[in-house]
């Protein structure tokens, strides 16, 4: 899939509106003519490869941000890049380690495979409660440089979506009431336009790319399990994606009291001390796993032993 650029110059003919009002937008009295001229210009290019960055336009302009980037999520695949304005050091220290690994723990790509329809989520619609805290957040998101994101997911179908990712790293700028009601009351606007500009949206057909990243996300799955029973392997899973005991005990339907002593016990089996800990062991047995290795990514490290039984 080709990942679309901005067009020279671009970015420098998106204004920011002082007011956009929704019924401005559908109404006959008051119509925003800066927003309905974006819609035209991206219907006037679906099919083409100026839609992307047509979109992205459209989408900046009403959220005020400064940021974008796009990516189609697939059930058993990594997700596939289509559209990102950033520059090349942002694109290295962000976008090509969410596509390699940490889209895994994004709580938007979690979200994506369990809700269907299309919708607007902010980070504190979707994130656990200890996101901000976790060392995913930490170690990948804080590196982004974002200071506020909003995501469009548009479905197509029960296995593939397309993430269009805003973001603002001006901490001066802060996404008003009126700009998500005005994103949301063009969702489908925005949805129906994905679906006629990709209307047979599909993983790409290299030989072993459904394997390989099917057999990522395996191995996310498995990870753990040759010395953790399936509640701690389960749990380990929602602490990497940054879920407090508190939160995980609900997920789970047990007390936080309960959740805290698996905690010691998943720990104690794995010989670490802390959540940090675990996030790095996590990220250093992925980075071992052969591409054909279909156990728990922890049997591929040398130096992880875990306590005689």
């Amino acid at each position: 899939m080709t990942v679309y650029r901005p067009l020279e110059g671009e970015r420098s003919k998106v204004e920011r509106p002082s007011d956009v009002s929704i019924d401005g937008l559908f109404g006959t009295a008051c119509v925003d003519k800066d927003v309905l001229g974006l819609i035209a210009g991206a219907i006037a290019v679906v099919g083409s490869n100026a839609f992307p960055s047509a979109l992205a336009r459209l989408c900046l302009h009403v959220t005020h941000f400064d940021s974008a980037f796009m990516c189609a999520f697939f059930t058993g695949h990594k997700p596939l890049p289509i559209y990102s304005d950033l520059c090349e050091e942002q694109n290295r220290r962000t976008v090509v380690p969410y596509l390699g690994f940490a889209y895994l723990l994004d709580p938007f790509y979690d979200l994506s495979s369990r809700l269907a329809g299309d919708r607007v989520l902010g980070l504190n619609d979707c994130a656990p409660d200890d996101f901000r805290s976790s060392d995913y957040y930490r170690m990948f998101y804080a590196d982004t440089g974002l200071s506020d994101e909003l995501v469009v997911l548009v479905s197509f179908g029960p296995d593939a979506s397309v993430m269009i990712s805003l973001g603002c790293r001006d901490e001066r700028i802060h996404l008003s009431s009126r700009g998500r009601a005005t994103l949301e009351a063009l969702t489908s606007v925005i949805a129906n336009l994905c679906r006629q500009h990709w209307p047979r949206l599909a993983p790409g057909s290299q030989n072993g790319v459904a394997r390989r990243d099917n057999h990522l996300e395996k191995a996310f799955e498995m990870f753990g399990t040759s010395v953790l029973s399936n509640r701690e392997s389960e749990i380990v899973r929602l602490i990497l994606k940054g879920h407090s005991s508190k939160s995980t005990a609900r997920i789970l339907g047990n007390s936080p009291e309960t959740v805290k002593v698996h905690r010691k016990r998943i720990y104690a089996k794995m010989r670490i001390a802390s959540q940090g800990e675990l996030f790095s062991i996590f990220l250093r047995a992925l980075s071992c796993m052969p591409p054909d290795g279909q156990d728990d990514p922890l049997v591929y490290l040398d130096d992880f032993s875990a306590p005689p039984k």
